[in-house]
């Protein structure tokens, strides 16, 4: 297996001990070639050369960040790797049960790192290591509570992974700085408690008839719906309590969550309406809403707040902003 000096090495047995692979582990994820998928999956080639195609082809991941090319010594061939969620896909696509075994074993050896902080620069988690602290205790609370294996748990993972590459090594602030979260934006456009509702009564009868919700999913227990859709839109005089769509979208998704303002399915009409509320305010935003939260980040997003504890509110309200990229 190819090395660059961020990689580690991980080996990997199936349970039957046919398939054994030294694993790359590398930006906060694992990779395995084509080559390694035929000996993991036991298809050929050609068969999972198709499902990778497929996987990017459908739009189902970029291939910018799920694909990277290595140098092998000896060769001028360039060898192609495969994120995790690259592997999990096609391990969906071909059914097969060292795939499960994989996933379950990449999800624990990602957990270990990242609590283990191997990738951590030192100095700087110093700088910022209570608040990374805070995170990686959250992490372990939610895979430890939802007893989550991927893909929910490898989502969990990423999430905080990705956010501990910003946060405590200081990198990606580019784009995403979170001095401005700050910024004040004008024009941002409410959500109507009566849309919502209605909204939310679709969506119900769209997940009972899947056989996915009772009757009791979004009945409304007192007014803490309609409170939050108003408290983010509060300010005193000239001041915004939550000046701009982040902070906006982030409270909302927190307090739908946290507060339980239905009878059931906080979680998922919180999800629901923190995405309704960031395509109603698009022209805000720097980037179209399915390029900055996907659905493995959302169901990740909505968990970690569900399992985070009080104290852990303006953690997660800056974990959720760090999506959300403003013009």
């Amino acid at each position: 297996m190819p090395q660059s000096d961020q990689q580690q090495v991980h080996l990997f047995v199936s349970q039957d001990g046919q398939a054994q692979l030294e694993v790359a582990l590398d930006q906060e994820t694992v990779w395995l070639s084509q080559a390694q998928m035929c000996e993991l999956f036991g298809r050929d080639q050609s068969v999972i050369s198709r499902h990778v195609r497929n996987v990017f082809k459908e739009g189902e991941l970029p291939p910018e960040s799920n694909m990277q090319k290595v140098h092998i010594a000896g060769s001028d061939k360039p060898v192609a790797l495969y994120s995790l969620d690259v592997i999990i896909s096609v391990g969906y696509r071909v059914k097969s049960q060292r795939g499960v075994q994989f996933r379950q074993w990449a999800t624990s050896v990602l957990k270990q790192h990242l609590v283990q902080g191997y990738t951590l620069n030192q100095k700087r988690l110093a700088e910022r290591g209570v608040e990374f602290e805070q995170a990686v205790a959250l992490l372990s609370r939610t895979l430890s509570n939802q007893q989550l294996i991927a893909p929910s748990g490898e989502a969990v993972v990423q999430v905080i992974s990705d956010y501990a590459r910003s946060w405590s090594l200081l990198q990606g602030y580019d784009e995403q700085s979170l001095s401005d979260i700050g910024v004040r934006q004008d024009s941002m456009q409410p959500l109507a408690l009566d849309d919502v509702l209605a909204a939310i009564a679709a969506l119900k009868q769209t997940l009972i008839a899947k056989g996915e919700a009772t009757e009791l999913f979004g009945k409304l227990r007192g007014d803490g719906l309609a409170s939050a859709l108003a408290t983010i839109e509060q300010g005193f005089g000239d001041e915004l309590f939550y000046p701009n769509v982040a902070s906006r979208a982030a409270h909302l998704l927190y307090f739908v969550i946290k507060n339980h303002p239905l009878a059931d399915g906080n979680k998922r009409s919180g999800s629901f309406l923190f995405l309704w509320y960031l395509r109603l305010n698009q022209h805000l935003l720097a980037r179209p809403v399915e390029q900055l939260i996907n659905d493995n980040t959302l169901v990740a997003l909505a968990l970690l707040v569900a399992e985070s504890l009080p104290d852990q509110k303006e953690l997660m309200i800056r974990l959720i902003e760090h999506f959300i990229l403003l013009k």
